[in-house]
């Protein structure tokens, strides 16, 4: 009992951080992405099959050529950690310019050797604490820089689309499963890897296996409730906060449904994150 509640807390633990981060960076990252935030506040029907057609090329790629999804995953991941972790610290950066006018003409490129600095260390200091300190950073960026691009409404009605596709894909046809597996194998994991013992930190990434000694936390039920918690950033900060705590009630749902099995299986993570960061987005618009 006790090993499952300090594996529960250092779950929590990251998760917690990623949203406080997540919005922390989104209240500072709004002043300048304001403008730009504005052409793009609305979600699309052009912007769903662009997903939709990088998702069908994305699975494709995997399921018809195995051989190279190992090269393909790596691919995309250190594209997400790099631009991510630029973006993040070039707009930071430009917030700063305006104490410093030296600073102004020296920031893309510090971003740029940031982003990639950031990109060499996740690749090349292969421990589990570098890994889940990369995509903390990783995570509360696109949490925040997409959120602030979308009201909360639209990430109510991706939640709710997702959810049931996560339940899909778990239990009917399996391939989240898989690809999570393939994804493990390749050792381009998209998330957070924690340990049910602190040495387990230490640990190199390529000794990861997924059971008794490690447990990982999928990046999409982590960025997800951060989405609506940026959205609602532009509206008030203490809506964002409600909507934290409660997406923090779903991890914890998450968990008991998980450690309440008698065999340890593959379960939807994202439906009880989801179910309570939207019950918080209703109760914060109700109450405050």
């Amino acid at each position: 009992m006790n090993q499952k509640f300090s594996l529960f807390i250092r779950v929590l633990s990251l998760f917690l951080l990623t949203q406080i981060l997540g919005v922390w960076l989104a209240v500072k990252l709004l002043p300048q992405l304001s403008v730009a935030v504005a052409d793009i506040s609305e979600f699309t029907a052009s912007d769903l099959i662009y997903i939709v057609i990088f998702a069908a090329i994305f699975f494709f790629a995997v399921y018809k050529f195995p051989r190279f999804s190992s090269v393909f995953y790596k691919l995309v991941l250190s594209i997400i950690i790099f631009s991510a972790s630029q973006t993040v610290l070039s707009i930071w950066l430009a917030r700063l310019s305006f104490a410093s006018q030296n600073l102004g003409g020296l920031a893309p490129i510090t971003a740029l050797a940031g982003g990639l600095a950031a990109l060499a260390l996740f690749w090349l200091y292969r421990a589990v604490w570098m890994q889940d300190l990369v995509m903390l950073l990783t995570l509360a960026g696109i949490g925040a820089i997409f959120g602030l691009a979308l009201t909360p409404l639209t990430v109510v009605i991706i939640l709710v689309i997702l959810s049931f596709y996560d339940i899909i894909a778990v239990y009917k046809t399996g391939h989240m499963v898989k690809l999570a597996e393939t994804m493990i194998q390749a050792r381009a994991i998209f998330g957070f890897i924690i340990p049910t013992a602190l040495s387990g930190f230490r640990e190199n990434v390529t000794k990861v296996r997924p059971g008794e000694e490690f447990m990982i936390l999928g990046s999409g039920d982590v960025i997800l409730p951060l989405l609506l918690a940026a959205s609602l950033v532009r509206i008030s900060v203490s809506q964002a906060a409600v909507v934290v705590v409660f997406a923090c009630l779903g991890l914890l749902i998450t968990n008991l449904l998980f450690t309440s099995q008698k065999t340890r299986r593959p379960m939807a993570a994202l439906p009880p994150i989801a179910a309570m960061s939207i019950i918080g987005y209703l109760v914060a618009s109700l109450s405050l």
